[in-house]
């Protein structure tokens, strides 16, 4: 390669960048995008005969078991070279737009716009999902979660009918704790008995005859 069509080193394109105005920035990105789309079109249509999968015209009867271009292979290998170096051009610009003290999103390209914007829809959209499992979590809990007042029988539910106190049936728990003598609210089935009949026979000698609560 001979010293004309050599590529220009990156240390001189970085400090030939310090010379350019920000429009002759602006059109050296977009220059570089450019030649870097044609690349990879180049790129795509040689694909086929590199990988074996096609054949060029004129040798479909010489070859009918298509194999491998090499050619198309070196050719594929060498534009990816350019792209790359092209890359890193780009990311000299932008060191020196920044160095400049502006900011690089007025020239970023539309693919790089669009993929920032997946990536922060996806982010939001995790942080939304995790922050409503968090608050299904927390509502189950609290639905499953029962005082204990309510499953030992300290609390009880009932009603009168005919001035007679009918008690509602007590859960499995607290029947399993009468049975040893435990009870959660500290009185034993004697204690509740006794404090039962006190509470009935003040509602039967109440001079008003009223259900006093």
């Amino acid at each position: 390669m001979s010293a004309d069509t050599r590529p220009i080193s990156p240390s001189r394109f970085a400090a030939a960048l310090k010379d350019l105005s920000v429009s002759m920035l602006h059109l050296k990105v977009l220059e570089i995008r450019n030649s870097i789309a044609h690349l990879q079109y180049s790129n795509d249509q040689l694909q086929p005969f590199a990988q074996g999968t096609a054949i060029a015209l004129g040798q479909a009867k010489a070859n009918a078991n298509p194999e491998p271009d090499q050619d198309c292979i070196d050719a594929i290998r060498e534009n990816e070279m350019v792209i790359e170096r092209m890359a890193e051009r780009i990311a000299m610009v932008r060191a020196e737009i920044e160095a400049r003290g502006m900011s690089w999103s007025e020239f970023r390209s539309t693919e790089e716009v669009e993929t920032e914007a997946k990536s922060k829809k996806a982010m939001i959209q995790s942080e939304n999902q995790n922050r409503q499992h968090g608050s299904d979590g927390q509502r189950s809990e609290e639905t499953q979660r029962v005082h204990s007042a309510w499953a030992d029988g300290t609390f009880q539910t009932g009603t009168i009918r005919n001035g007679e106190l009918l008690m509602n049936s007590i859960s499995r728990a607290s029947q399993t704790q009468r049975s040893t003598g435990i009870s959660g609210g500290g009185l034993n089935d004697e204690a509740l008995r006794r404090a039962t009949e006190e509470r009935m026979r003040d509602l039967s000698t109440g001079e008003e005859g009223g259900l006093h609560l």
